[in-house]
């Protein structure tokens, strides 16, 4: 067999997953090729075959037309599974806190039931809420596909130009950003090696009062550090290499800092006040920069996902 014409189905047979029929389809497509070959050019040559296989489509589009009807979620409906899930998803994460400030459990049927919880197991709990809010709303879609493609869903149309957003999020660093950056880590260093916290209650001539106990003090402090050093090294690297890379390393990192913090805890770490619970706002707020984290960190995976999709399309 060509070389060509092998590596073509090869590609194609990426996009037709684990189908039942994959060995069929490559053989009728093959057969298809080389005919054509046959008849438009009288022979079957490396060079014929490099003609009609540019002709032919690109591999992706090719295997689509094959796995129309064997779709787990139609094309049609593929670009409704996020939307969907993030509507889901804000209206879950607002009952989930509303439930947790006034420590009650909630069932919204027929989509989920919300427990009963206090502030760190919700912080594993929100993690839960984007897996199933995404596997409902995959089934969802699933039935819908099986049901025939009369079917239309609401949601406004969304011209993306993937394509343009994939190579639009090449962030430049500028120097004088990292100076700013570098100049305000020393400030914060040098205010931790002095009164070995950054976290401040209160603070006059005759000392200062932290936030936290001193051990949770010091504690949370370095995490701080870590956290924001991880931070300005990652710009530091964007002068030398792909932002994208760098910004998904640095959110991995920066939620293993987060995860460190919330499997260490420090018994009566925060000093309490009495207007408020100040615990229930430390989770809060740890766990909304964890979504936000996931947020970016899925972003870059799905741009270096596009990018790579994008160079394929172009090689073939």
């Amino acid at each position: 067999m060509s070389k060509r014409l092998e590596i073509y189905l090869e590609e194609i047979s990426r996009y037709l997953g684990i189908s039942k029929e994959k060995k069929e389809i490559l053989t009728e497509i093959k057969s298809h090729i080389m005919e054509k070959a046959e008849q438009e050019f009288g022979d079957v040559t490396e060079s014929n075959l490099e003609r009609v296989i540019g002709a032919y489509g690109n591999p992706r589009e090719v295997a689509e037309k094959y796995m129309d009807e064997q779709q787990i979620i139609a094309p049609t409906f593929k670009g409704h599974l996020l939307r969907y899930t993030a509507v889901l998803f804000a209206v879950h994460f607002t009952l989930t806190i509303f439930a947790l400030i006034f420590k009650i459990r909630m069932l919204v049927l027929p989509f989920f039931y919300i427990p009963k919880m206090d502030n760190f197991q919700a912080l594993f709990y929100f993690p839960m809420i984007v897996i199933y809010d995404l596997g409902l709303v995959g089934i969802i879609l699933y039935f819908v596909t099986q049901r025939g493609k009369d079917i239309k869903l609401p949601w406004p149309k969304l011209n993306l130009n993937w394509q343009k957003i994939a190579a639009g999020r090449q962030e430049r660093p500028k120097i004088v950003v990292l100076v700013l950056m570098l100049i305000g880590y020393a400030a914060l260093f040098y205010v931790y090696m002095r009164y070995h916290t950054l976290f401040f209650k209160s603070l006059n001539f005759k000392g200062v009062e932290s936030f936290f106990s001193p051990e949770a003090s010091k504690w949370y402090s370095l995490a701080l550090l870590s956290f924001l050093g991880i931070g300005i090294l990652a710009y530091l690297i964007k002068f030398f290499t792909r932002p994208e890379w760098v910004n998904l390393l640095r959110s991995a990192c920066q939620l293993i800092i987060l995860g460190i913090i919330i499997n260490r805890p420090i018994e009566n770490a925060i000093m309490e006040f009495f207007y408020f619970d100040t615990q229930l706002v430390a989770d809060l707020f740890i766990a909304l920069i964890a979504v936000l984290l996931a947020v970016d960190f899925l972003k870059s995976l799905i741009i270096l996902g596009r990018r790579a999709l994008i160079k394929e399309r172009q090689r073939t």
